[in-house]
Order: C-alpha cells, then sequence, then structure tokens
C-alpha cells in the first residue's frame, strides 16, 4: 500500500504570488519611514487586504472561475504572511543565526490553495527541538503574527507544535491528518519542511493507508446520510452534502494516501477515468466552488446551506436567464445538481474501483461469480459483457435492468461505465419496439424492487430516454416549501418506499401490505407513480392535469387496455385528493366521504389511491415526514369510504345510532359518575350535527369534564370562569386529546390557542361546541414540534395556570410568551420564505364556510388567527391543521356569531385584509 512515488504537486498558488509581493513591497516603500508599531502594521495590511479583496470580486462578477478565484484569495493570503514573517523576523532577531527552528504551514483548505470570501484562514507553527531560550523566542513570533492577523480582522485557526508531537497527533486524530496532508509551506527553512514531509510520510501514512481509507469512506457514509443521503435534496449543502466540494476533495485524500496521485491529470493517467470524464470532474468542482463564493459574498459570512431564499438571489447575481425568478432558479438548480451529480458519480465510480483493486482477487469457484442471461455476476452485481456486444445491440441496456429486477441484483460499477458510454446509440425505432415496452411493463410489475432499479436507470441516463415525459423532472426544484428533494428524486423516493411496503414489517408500512396483496396489476401503480408530478416541470399550480395528460400517453404507447388507462390516469390526476380530505376537511360530516367517495367510485381505486397518497407522503419530506396522527386521518378516510363502498357494514366498525338511543348508553354507562338530568340538558343542548360527528366515548368524556366544570361552579370560592382541562395522552399515536370546557363568550378559542403557543405546543386539530346553556366544550389534538405527544405529566399544570390567568384578565398579552418560542425555532424555520394563499370555500359544506390558509408556520399563528377571527365575528366550528416542514395548512370551519355561513363577497374580502395583518403578511 502507499506510494513512495507519488506525485510530486506544484504550489497552487504560485502563479499569483509574484504580483501580490510586488505590490505589498511597493504599498510598504510609499509608507513613511521609521519603525513601524504593531497596529501601523494592522493598518497597512487591513488596507491592501481590503483593496485586493475588492479587485477579487469584481473579477468574481465578471464570471471567473471559482478555483481560479479561490486560488487568488489564498494566495493573496499566503503573501500577506510570508510579508508579515518576514518583516517580524527581521524586527526581532539582528541575526540570521538567532532565528530559532521554526516554520510557517498553511493547512487544510488554505493549504489545498483554496480559500473562499469568508472562510477560516488555518496556519500551523511547526518548530523542530529547541531549547528553553529558544521556545521564548518561537513564542515571541507566534504571538506578534498572530495578534496582528487578528488585529486585521482574519479569521485565523491556528496551532503550534513541534514536528515529532504533530505526527504523534496526526496518528491520534484523523482530522489532523487530512489537514497535513494538504499542508503547505509559508515562510521559514525548507530543510525543516522537508523533514517534517519525510517523517509524516514515513510515520503518519506508510502501513496505516487502509486504517485511513476506511475511516474517509465512513466519514463519507455518515455526512451523506446527515444531508439527505442524496444530491438532489432541495436546499443542498455545498460543502458537506452528496456531490459536494468534500466528496470532491475527500477522492483525492484518499488517492493521495493509497495511490500518491494528487490531481485530475494522473487519474486520468491511471487508467480509472477517461479524459472526458476527468475534465467533466474538475469542471463540476471549480462550478461548486463558484457557487460557494457567491453564497459568501450574498451573506456576507461563511455560508454553505444553499437555502430556498439563497437560490433566488445565487441565480440573479449568477446572472441565469429566464422570463421570471422561477425559471431562474431552475435553470441555477439545474447546473448546480447536475455538477454536483457529476461529482457524485465519477467519485464512487473510482472509489469502486480502488475498493476492487483492494481486495484479494477471489477464487473462480465461489458462488457469487457466474453469469445470469450471458451477464457476468460478480460480488451480487451484473457485469459487463463485452464492450462490443453492447454497442452491437444497446437493447441489452434495457435487458441488463429486467435482469436486474427478476434476479434481485444490482448493476455493477464495469456495467455501469460501459452503459453510460453506449446509452447514446439506444434511440429512435428502438426505443419503440415491442419488447422494449414488455421489459417496462415486467420491470414495473417486480415486487419491491421497482424502486432501486428505476433509480438506477435514472442515474445512468436510462429512465429518461423510455419514458421522456419523466425525463423533464431531472433535478428539478420543487417550489412547494416543504417538499425536500428534487421532483426526480421525489418520485425515486416514492418508488423506494412503495417498494418498502413489500418488506417491512414495522408499522406505518406493514398496514398497507394488505392493500397491495389484492392489486392485481401492480404495474398500474407503479406507473401512477412514476408519472404523478410529471406536469412539475410545467410550472403550473395545478400540475395533476398535465401529468394525467403524459400518463394517458405514455399508457397509450405501452398499449394498455381503456380499463388499466383508465384506472392509471385516475390516480395521476387525483394524487392529492386523498391527503387534501383526509388531512384538511371535517371527515364527520357525511357530505365530505359521499363528495370524496363519488370522485373514487370503485373499492379497487380506493386501495391504489390509499397506498399512492401514503407513498407520497413519504417521499416528500424525509423520514420525519410521516407522523401517526396522519396516518390515523388517511385510515379514518379509508374506512369510511370503504363502508360507503360496502367491504364493511359500517363506518369504522361503529353501530349506527339515533341521539335517544346514545342518550340511553350514557345514562347507563354514567349512572354513577353524571346525573340523568345533566345527561339530558347535554343532549338537548348541542345540535344534531354534534352526535353525529363525535363518538359515543368521546361524548362520554365530554359529559364527565362538563360535570367536573358545573360541579366547580357550586363549590368554587373563586371566581367561576377558569376552564376545567382534562388531558389525556395517547403516546402510542404522538399526541394528546385536550378537552377544556368553560363558558362560552368572546375570544375562547383565540385564548386557548394561545396558551399552547406559549408553551410551545402544535395543535393538529380541534372541535368547536356551543351549548345552548351557554357553555362551551372544545377538544384539541395536540402535539410538540417535533412530533412527540406532549405528556400530561409535563404540560397539564402549566396550561391550566396560563388559562386560569387568560381567562381571568379581559385583554391577556401572550405575545411576549409567543416570542420566547419563535426563538426557539431552528434558523431554516424563522427565515422561511413561502408564498401566503388564503382561499374561502363557500359551497362544499352544508353548514359552514371553509377557510383554507397556506402560510409560513410560526408559534402563536393559530393564536393570531383566532383573534383575527373573533374580532370579525366569526365562529370557528373546528379546525384542521397540518405542518410541513415550517410551512402551516389550516383549515378552519367558519360560521357567524349567531348562525349563517359567510357568502357574501364583501365580507371575505374584509375578512382576508384582517387575516392578513393579523399574520402580518
Amino acid at each position: 500500500m502507499g506510494n513512495p512515488d507519488k506525485e510530486i504537486l506544484p504550489d497552487p498558488t504560485a502563479p499569483f504570488l509574484r504580483p501580490l509581493e510586488k505590490a505589498l513591497r511597493e504599498a510598504e516603500r510609499e509608507l513613511a519611514s521609521g519603525e513601524k508599531r504593531i497596529a501601523d502594521r494592522a493598518a497597512f495590511y487591513r488596507k491592501f487586504l481590503q483593496k485586493e479583496l475588492h479587485a477579487l470580486r469584481v473579477e468574481h462578477s465578471l464570471g471567473e472561475g471559482g478555483r481560479t478565484r479561490a486560488r487568488r484569495q489564498a494566495a493573496l493570503l499566503t503573501a500577506l504572511l510570508r510579508h508579515l514573517w518576514g518583516s517580524t523576523v527581521e524586527r526581532i532577531f539582528r541575526a540570521a543565526e538567532d532565528v530559532p527552528p521554526l516554520l510557517l504551514a498553511a493547512v487544510g483548505g488554505f493549504g489545498r490553495g483554496e480559500l473562499c470570501p469568508y472562510s477560516d484562514v488555518d496556519i500551523l507553527f511547526l518548530s523542530g527541538p529547541c531549547s528553553r531560550e529558544e521556545e521564548e523566542r518561537i513564542a515571541e513570533i507566534v504571538q506578534e503574527v498572530l495578534y496582528t492577523l487578528w488585529d486585521i480582522g482574519l479569521q485565523v485557526g491556528h496551532s503550534t507544535r513541534q514536528i515529532e508531537e504533530t505526527v504523534d497527533y496526526a496518528n491520534q486524530d484523523l482530522l489532523t491528518k487530512t489537514a497535513l496532508l494538504e499542508a503547505r509551506l509559508i515562510a521559514g527553512p525548507s530543510s525543516l519542511w522537508k523533514e517534517f514531509q519525510a517523517l509524516f510520510e514515513q510515520g503518519c501514512l506508510r502501513g496505516r493507508e487502509e486504517e485511513y481509507v476506511a475511516w474517509r469512506m465512513g466519514d463519507q457514509r455518515t455526512r451523506h446520510a446527515k444531508y439527505g443521503g442524496t444530491v438532489l435534496v432541495q436546499e443542498p449543502h455545498v460543502k458537506n452534502g452528496c456531490g459536494s466540494l468534500r466528496d470532491y476533495q475527500n477522492l483525492f485524500w484518499v488517492l493521495r494516501v493509497q495511490e500518491g496521485i494528487g490531481t485530475t491529470d494522473h487519474l486520468v493517467k491511471s487508467g480509472r477515468l477517461e479524459a472526458k470524464e476527468g475534465k467533466r470532474l474538475d469542471e463540476a468542482y471549480d462550478f461548486l466552488l463558484r457557487v460557494r463564493a457567491e453564497m459568501h459574498y450574498l451573506e456576507k459570512r461563511a455560508s454553505d446551506l444553499l437555502t430556498l431564499g439563497l437560490q433566488a438571489k445565487v441565480a440573479g447575481s449568477l446572472r441565469y436567464p429566464g422570463p421570471n425568478l422561477l425559471r431562474r432558479i431552475e435553470e441555477c438548480m439545474r447546473d448546480y445538481y447536475r455538477r454536483a451529480h457529476v461529482i457524485y458519480q465519477l467519485a464512487n465510480l473510482v472509489f469502486d474501483s480502488l475498493a476492487k483493486s483492494r481486495r484479494p482477487r477471489p477464487a473462480l469457484t465461489e458462488p457469487d461469480r457466474g453469469s445470469i442471461e450471458e451477464f457476468p455476476l460478480v460480488d451480487g452485481n451484473l457485469e459487463s459483457p463485452s464492450r462490443r456486444r453492447l454497442r452491437e445491440n444497446p437493447l441489452e441496456i434495457v435487458r441488463a435492468f429486467a435482469v436486474c429486477a427478476m434476479h434481485d441484483v444490482g448493476i455493477g460499477p464495469g456495467l455501469a461505465i460501459e452503459i453510460t458510454r453506449t446509452l447514446p446509440l439506444l434511440r429512435g425505432p428502438l426505443l419503440q419496439r415491442k419488447e422494449v415496452r414488455e421489459m417496462l411493463l415486467s420491470l414495473l410489475s417486480s415486487k419491491g424492487r421497482v424502486g432501486r432499479v428505476l433509480r438506477q436507470m435514472h442515474e445512468l441516463g436510462l429512465l429518461g430516454r423510455l419514458v421522456p415525459e419523466f425525463a423533464p423532472l431531472t433535478c428539478l426544484v420543487q417550489h412547494e416549501f416543504y417538499h425536500r428533494y428534487t421532483a426526480d428524486e421525489h418520485t425515486l423516493r416514492c418508488l423506494e418506499m412503495l417498494d418498502r411496503i413489500w418488506v417491512d414489517p414495522d408499522p406505518p408500512f406493514s398496514a398497507y401490505r394488505p392493500l397491495l396483496e389484492n392489486v392485481e396489476r401492480p404495474y398500474l401503480l407503479s406507473l401512477a407513480i412514476l408519472l404523478h408530478d410529471t406536469g412539475r416541470a410545467m410550472n403550473r399550480r395545478h400540475h395533476a392535469e398535465e401529468s394525467a395528460t403524459h400518463t394517458m400517453r405514455v399508457a397509450k404507447r405501452l398499449r394498455l387496455p381503456p380499463r388499466e388507462l383508465s384506472t392509471a390516469v385516475f390516480l395521476v390526476s387525483n394524487h392529492l385528493l386523498m391527503w387534501e380530505t383526509a388531512l384538511r376537511r371535517d371527515l364527520e360530516e357525511e357530505e365530505t366521504i359521499e363528495e370524496f367517495c363519488q370522485l373514487v367510485q370503485t373499492q379497487e381505486r380506493l386501495d391504489l389511491l390509499m397506498v399512492l397518497t401514503f407513498v407520497d407522503g413519504e417521499g416528500t419530506a424525509g423520514t420525519d415526514s410521516w407522523s401517526s396522527w396522519k396516518d390515523l386521518l388517511l385510515w379514518r378516510l379509508y374506512h369510511a369510504a370503504s363502508s360507503h363502498f360496502g367491504r364493511s357494514s359500517s363506518r369504522e366498525g361503529e353501530p349506527k345510532r339515533s341521539k335517544a338511543e346514545v342518550a340511553e348508553r350514557m345514562k347507563e354507562r354514567l349512572s354513577s359518575e353524571v346525573s340523568a338530568e345533566e345527561i339530558h340538558a347535554h343532549f338537548e343542548n348541542l345540535p344534531a350535527g354534534y352526535f353525529h360527528r363525535c363518538p359515543e366515548e368521546r361524548i362520554r368524556r365530554h359529559l364527565v369534564v362538563v360535570h367536573r366544570f358545573l360541579y366547580q361552579q357550586v363549590v368554587a370560592v373563586e371566581p367561576t370562569l377558569c376552564p376545567v382541562v382534562d388531558w389525556a395522552d395517547a403516546s402510542a399515536q404522538g399526541y394528546s386529546e385536550v378537552v377544556v370546557v368553560t363558558w362560552d363568550r368572546a375570544r375562547v378559542f383565540a385564548r386557548i390557542c394561545g396558551s399552547f403557543a406559549a408553551l410551545g405546543i402544535s395543535i393538529l386539530s380541534a372541535d368547536v361546541y356551543s351549548r345552548g346553556d351557554g357553555i362551551a366544550i372544545d377538544t384539541f389534538w395536540v402535539c410538540l414540534p417535533e412530533g412527540s405527544v406532549a405528556d400530561a405529566d409535563r404540560y397539564l399544570a402549566p396550561f391550566s395556570r396560563l388559562l386560569e390567568q387568560a381567562f381571568s384578565v379581559e385583554e391577556f398579552d401572550f405575545a411576549p410568551l409567543v416570542e420566547k418560542q419563535l426563538d426557539r425555532l431552528p434558523e431554516w424555520i424563522r427565515q422561511a420564505e413561502f408564498p401566503t394563499r388564503i382561499h374561502f370555500d363557500t359551497t362544499s359544506s352544508k353548514l359552514f364556510t371553509i377557510l383554507d390558509l397556506e402560510t409560513p408556520d410560526r408559534p402563536g399563528l393559530l393564536y393570531r388567527i383566532a383573534s383575527a377571527l373573533a374580532a370579525g365575528g366569526i365562529d370557528v366550528a373546528s379546525a384542521r391543521i397540518a405542518t410541513e416542514k415550517g410551512a402551516a395548512l389550516d383549515t378552519f370551519y367558519l360560521g357567524k356569531i349567531g348562525g349563517g355561513k359567510i357568502k357574501e363577497e364583501k365580507e371575505i374580502e374584509k375578512l382576508t385584509r384582517r387575516l392578513r395583518k393579523a399574520m402580518g403578511v
């Protein structure tokens, strides 16, 4: 291992150093003669640095390459440090022989010769063996250099060590070893530097290659998992994500240690990449450096996360063309993802070949070496047959993936590179042949393997050729704030979630498997998932219609029978229907279920739509995108619709009941707790809809809490305005159900919402009822922002105290308490840029006007909305609250105080203005 004849790398800053050093000397001569104090020298260097950094920014704005700009900045700091070192040593020591054995080296990114505008400057003071007197002189040099750098305003990372100590430390800390791999001499004796290099090579690298390479590869896997596991996250981390700058650097760290290779030219000469691939790799890295520099300039700090808000600014600064902002962002981010994908793919290709060369050559008799349908099988992957075979019959490319799906194997690195090089031959009439259609349908029918195989087809460029409608989704940014991935990555993750239903024995996946087992034509569901978002490339708000058009075109091309075509088009055109109905509509209203079932029509479509809805949700925002609460609502809708279609005898298994029958059962169940008179009053003072909407267990609970409230009015010495709170945790489902009973008066709902917000508790849903005798019964389903249960043991007491204060003071101010919760939000939520949409629906509900609202989520948002509604004379009958990655997607069922729907256009306009003012949008 290792390579004693390693590539000798030239100093990347050398081409830029001479003019900078000359400029420094000339600037120094212009100063007045006489000894300069440290503060004066700092001012001199600061002025010089500002001038040169401004020149760098001008060149960057004119289109200079990212790597050139980074090297010029590293050269600037190198020239400054050399000048500072020389003047410091000259002033402290009278003779050269008095200078202690000390050198100054650049390490890390500075050592690599690449600095972004706000990058730290990492330096190492390295000494040889020295006496105590020499140590004191070394400390004097180090102190003066550092103080000057700090006075200049530089962010400096520094350490001072002896050579042998540095080598020992590098073997204990592999991050230090990595930083030293790229160390570069700034100033000091070259003989000492050569001594260090020899000792570092012999003591840190030789014989330790396997340890270092294994650590670097493990670190890369951890880093990739942390930043989304794919290049195609919506907000990529330019420094550390998949396909990032760090992936490129990691490649050459590993190559440097294992094979002595330090540049792309030598990587090409080694035969691991072709010349054009090496060029693409360097161009991609240069582009990412340019983007990162622009991010630093825009943010005026070290910035590495390319957020949605920053994407718009970067696209503008880099002068991307386009008729509107969204198009410019798309073009910019497409460039970014394509370049990042080049780094990710080619680096992995090299790593695969390195891993293969490190492994002992296996015996030919091993069971994993053989062939499947004439494709060699190596380590569980298909490998390339002769290059001539693929070139003579490009359809073998498609057949390779069909074989993968059939036999549950992957595409090996050798075959992968041959496919990318042969793919241009697969075009035109070849793609229209019958065997291509048959192989694609067979692949889409593979249970538990579709997503994995289609992902590799997409990564190698085949999927967009077979299904051109999918191609425009490649690297397409999704402008919905709560989407975490690009459109193509989201689709592939949805397909992988479909695969997972077949194999994952744990919830929530296990609950959906019985629905899949009833599906007769599994390729219809796979096809619908593949195409469900293809309309997004048209940049229209309602993309499902365009997606359905694409689906019809693909289904006809695949020669699907009319019924199958109709089912596929239905699934795609309605892929948001179940999600929106379950999360944003009142499932206790009969008309909600009837309207939904009229659209779905059959149980088969319901089963398919249920699975599609689940995988679409799972593929939207990563592993945290689903919750027990969402699952509960989705299944509630599914069971209600199944009952409508006749699969079960009644809705959710609950027996049909009349109001009188429920009243009698309550009297029997509560005979020892609640009087018959109280039960009679409850049933007489609530509207019929309450008894249709509420399950019997909830009615029973309401009766008990109302009894406690009335008892409090009789025995209480204190004022009787204090509510009674009943808090029940559903820990397994991740939420708590909280019932609040009090006298009905203005702003009851708003005060309760404010109390939850002040404690940092999120509201999932709410039902609000007012009895004819003036008692308000409000039921809330709540959780913590991260989706875990808000335990009664922790929150009941402070919530009750806060409610008591809020109901005792007429104008109780929640604002200071809510602001504290805002400060605890992650930065990406506080800076969320998400358009607010307000829509009133006056037709879908017989009794209420439905308000649909989308806006950035903030602590206290529901409180402010409820306060605005109460001030406008509006009652909230129920609320459905959904939050996706910082976006509030809320639905309210509203009526006028005193009864009646909100219908008049002027009323709606006035209420809209009031809501916008309350939300600050």
